[in-house]
């Protein structure tokens, strides 16, 4: 049976545009999945370019680097807003990451164990962003408990920079700190449009009715205690944490979020080509057309994302300014003379 595409319609086609045919062999994603594949990710390295480089590098350069997280010394990472002394701190991160240890455990990884533990299984994107979030808390928890104890020594000046004697447990824990934020929030975004719009707790010839639209029944699994834990608790987690913590969150950490959905779609293409395992989302499936908008939707979404993070996490201040420097953002190639 012919189907047809969005412009070469099905039928005899007596009435077809007349560029339709060679508009027809430039779109045929059977023939080169591949230029769409470039396409995609042509657009997601524009979309890191103007999160790192598009917000005025040189500015962030001379004034601490990496935007303003060069205030980020190592004793900032662990210091709080009650006394300073990092304990409350501390005990968080840990009991956060022992809580995200187990939830992993038990509610993501031995619920494929069980179902025969095929690769495929791993390859949810939700899982993975709570597998940032688990990263994130082990980190932190090692960064406060040896700053606590005093195993930070002459590091604890260090700020985050690219050469020298720079804060890098600072730029690794930033790093996965921003993706877990951005990832869970994209993630936790799509699941709650989903409820609302396409709810799953129905059977499949009830879908997209109007009477499951409107019946609060339909979105009854969404309350499960380990779905309010995956999309709501996460968030939660890391809101108490940028309480607490205060970590700064710098537009330029942009590129690690869509670095890891970048390698998330490659695996997926390379599982399904080479190792002819399904597409783990039909979303990703590169012979449909339709792939392009829903990947590069989903970078969008996680771009769009992380600049709402820096505004409200800054309290609608964003990155810092000049003017807004303080005398602790070391410049990063300050020199001897200065």
């Amino acid at each position: 049976e012919e189907t047809g595409n969005f412009l070469h319609k099905p039928g005899d086609h007596s009435g077809d545009w007349t560029m339709s045919d060679t508009w027809d062999m430039f779109v045929k994603w059977e023939d080169n999945p591949l230029m769409y594949l470039f396409a995609t990710f042509t657009l997601m390295s524009m979309l890191i370019w103007i999160g790192f480089a598009g917000d005025n590098l040189q500015h962030h350069r001379s004034y601490g680097s990496l935007s303003f997280a060069g205030g980020a010394t190592h004793k900032q990472l662990w210091e709080n807003s009650f006394g300073g002394g990092g304990f409350v701190l501390m005990a968080y991160r840990v009991a956060a990451f022992c809580f995200c240890c187990w939830f992993s455990i038990t509610q993501i990884i031995q619920p494929n164990v069980d179902a025969g533990n095929k690769v495929t299984d791993y390859m949810n994107f939700h899982d993975w962003s709570f597998y940032c979030l688990t990263i994130f808390f082990g980190l932190g928890s090692f960064v406060s408990v040896r700053g606590v104890f005093g195993g930070d020594g002459d590091r604890a000046s260090r700020y985050i920079g690219h050469s020298g004697d720079c804060n890098l447990a600072g730029h690794w824990l930033i790093t996965f700190y921003s993706a877990a934020f951005t990832l869970c929030l994209a993630c936790d975004l799509c699941v709650w449009l989903e409820m609302l719009f396409n709810p799953q707790c129905v059977a499949a010839e009830y879908k997209f009715k109007w009477s499951t639209l409107t019946d609060p029944a339909s979105r009854l699994c969404y309350f499960e205690w380990n779905y309010v834990v995956g999309f709501v608790g996460n968030l939660l987690l890391l809101l108490v944490e940028s309480t607490m913590g205060q970590l700064p969150f710098p537009k330029c950490y942009l590129s690690t979020p869509l670095f890891i959905v970048g390698l998330f779609t490659t695996l997926s293409y390379l599982m399904h080509e080479f190792l002819f395992y399904h597409w783990p989302y039909e979303q990703l499936n590169f012979y449909r057309w339709q792939c392009f908008w829903y990947v590069n939707g989903f970078n969008g979404l996680v771009f769009f994302g992380h600049f709402f993070l820096n505004w409200f996490l800054s309290m609608g201040k964003g990155d810092l300014t000049s003017d807004d420097v303080g005398d602790e953002h070391i410049p990063l190639f300050k020199g001897d003379d200065k």
